[in-house]
């Protein structure tokens, strides 16, 4: 019986891969991070945009345009989650977890909407700064997402 044998083939992607030089995955991170904050400005926008239509969503209460709250505020995180707008992102979160357990149960409550709508507002208006503030608003917002669930 012959006995098998094992042979190595260096790829050309390989061969490169074993060349010095290069780019390290700190610089390449950094490069990244350099062209998405050129899109900062367009987004945060549109972030706008998008609250402003909330808050006319919300200011109307009209029977059926409660799977647009969802919509809207699942579309605002999309966007703002690609950068750091702490406080924003959570109320952001908050809305869509509310909106969700109301869609579910039925029993919907615009009050609750607006709540959020105003202080995602608040919060865009200062810079999405977690401060204070800020922090005050989210508890907020924590405690009528708790009410939400029961």
């Amino acid at each position: 019986m012959t006995e098998a044998r094992t042979l190595k083939i260096k790829t050309s992607l390989a061969r490169q891969m074993a060349q010095p030089g290069g780019r390290t995955v700190a610089e390449v991170e950094r490069r990244a991070n350099e062209r998405l904050d050129r899109h900062r400005d367009d987004v945060m926008i549109t972030v706008a945009g998008t609250i402003t239509e909330l808050e006319l969503v919300a200011s109307a209460a009209a029977p059926g345009s409660e799977p647009q709250v969802y919509k809207l505020a699942s579309s605002l995180l999309d966007m703002a989650g690609f950068f750091d707008t702490g406080p924003l992102y959570d109320a952001g979160y908050s809305l869509c977890e509310v909106a969700d357990r109301m869609a579910v149960s039925g029993a919907w409550n615009w009050p609750s909407v607006q709540v959020h709508v105003r202080a995602m507002r608040m919060i865009l208006t200062g810079g999405c700064q977690a401060d204070a503030t800020s922090d005050a608003l989210l508890m907020g917002l924590r405690s009528v997402a708790a009410k939400a669930r029961t």
